[in-house]
C-alpha cells in the first residue's frame, strides 16, 4: 500500500482509509465488536495505516474499538475523527430525515473541546491526528469561534491538523477561509462536484484531501445503464471490476490523498485493499468516465 502526502501537514497517510461508521453498529447494521477489532488488525496487516472516524459513529462505539484494536501500536496509524453532530445522533438518523427535520449539531467551543477529550480517552491516545468539523453547514463555517477552537487544540499538542468533513460548498468556504488544513469529501464516479474547483483550490493552498464514498453509498451500481457504460469504458485487465475501478478512479485524481472505505468484513476490505494498489486509471480511461 502506498503512501502519500497529506497535503502540507507533513502526514502521510496510506492511499486506502479505512471508514469506522460501519463499527459503530447502528446505522449499517450490527457488528460485533471483536470482529471490528479482527477487521481493524487485518487493514494494518495490509499496509492500511489511515482510519476515519466519528464521535457519533454508534456514540463513540468505532473510537474505542479503534482504541483497543491499535493499543500498543497507535505509532503505526493515522487517525482522523469528527465532531460536530450531538452525540446519540446515530442510528435514529432516519427519524429527522423521514421528518424532514435539521438533525442535532453543535459546534460551540466547550462542546468541541469536551467532544475531543472524550474522543482521545476512547481511543487510548494522547493526539489525534486529523480533527474534523463533521458536516457543518456554510454559515457555521464562517464563524470564527469553530476554528478557534480547533486551532487552540492543535496549540495544545491535542490534534496534528485540522479541517472540515462536509458538503463541497462548506469544504470551499473553509478553505477560501483559510481555516482547513484538511478536507474530507464526497468523491466519485457518480458525483464528482469536488474536483470542479475544491481539489484545484486545496492543490493551491496545500490541503490535504480525503475523498469519501467511492462507491456513491451503493447509488453507483444502482441505474443498470450506467453499471453497463462503465464496466464497458473501465473493466479490462488489470482491473477486475467496476467496484475496483470506483477505487481506482479515485485514486487517479492528482490531488486526492487517500480514498476512504467503510466495510462489514474482511473480505469487503481485501477487495478494496486489492484496488488500492497501482496501476490506477490513466488519463485516456477517466476521459471516458467523465464521457459517461
Amino acid at each position: 500500500m502506498e503512501l502519500r502526502k497529506l497535503g502540507a501537514t507533513g502526514i502521510d497517510v496510506s492511499a486506502l482509509a479505512l471508514g469506522t461508521w460501519e463499527m459503530g453498529g447502528l446505522w449499517w447494521g450490527p457488528m460485533d465488536a471483536e470482529d471490528g477489532v479482527t477487521i481493524l488488525h487485518r487493514a494494518l496487516d495490509l499496509g492500511i495505516t489511515t482510519y476515519d472516524a466519528s464521535d457519533a459513529y454508534g456514540n463513540g462505539r468505532s473510537e474505542v474499538i479503534l482504541g483497543e484494536a491499535f493499543r500498543g501500536r497507535r505509532q503505526e496509524t493515522v487517525i482522523v475523527t469528527k465532531a460536530g453532530y450531538l452525540v446519540g445522533i446515530d442510528g435514529a438518523q432516519m427519524l429527522f430525515l423521514n421528518r424532514d427535520a435539521p438533525q442535532p449539531q453543535c459546534y460551540e467551543p466547550w462542546y468541541l473541546r469536551h467532544e475531543c477529550e472524550l474522543s482521545l480517552r476512547r481511543m487510548q491516545t494522547d493526539y489525534i491526528d486529523a480533527y474534523l468539523l463533521h458536516d457543518p453547514p456554510v454559515d457555521v463555517v464562517k464563524r470564527e469561534e469553530p476554528w478557534e477552537t480547533l486551532r487552540e487544540l492543535k496549540q495544545a499538542g491535542k490534534v496534528r491538523s485540522i479541517g472540515i468533513s462536509s458538503s463541497v460548498p462548506a469544504c470551499l468556504e473553509a478553505v477560501k477561509r483559510g481555516h482547513a488544513e484538511v478536507v474530507e469529501v464526497s468523491y466519485s464516479v457518480a458525483l464528482q462536484e469536488a474536483a470542479a474547483e475544491l481539489f484545484p483550490l486545496c492543490a493551491e493552498k496545500g490541503v490535504g484531501v480525503l475523498a469519501r464514498s467511492p462507491f456513491a453509498s451503493g447509488r453507483l451500481f444502482q441505474d443498470p445503464a450506467a453499471v453497463e457504460r462503465l464496466t464497458e469504458a473501465l473493466v479490462k485487465p488489470p482491473v477486475e471490476s467496476l467496484h475496483a475501478a470506483a477505487i481506482k478512479y479515485v485514486l487517479s485524481h492528482p490531488h486526492v490523498a487517500t480514498c476512504i472505505t467503510g466495510v462489514m468484513n474482511t473480505e469487503e476490505l481485501e477487495a478494496n485493499a486489492r484496488a488500492a494498489v497501482p496501476p490506477f486509471l490513466s488519463d485516456e480511461q477517466r476521459k471516458l468516465v467523465d464521457a459517461t
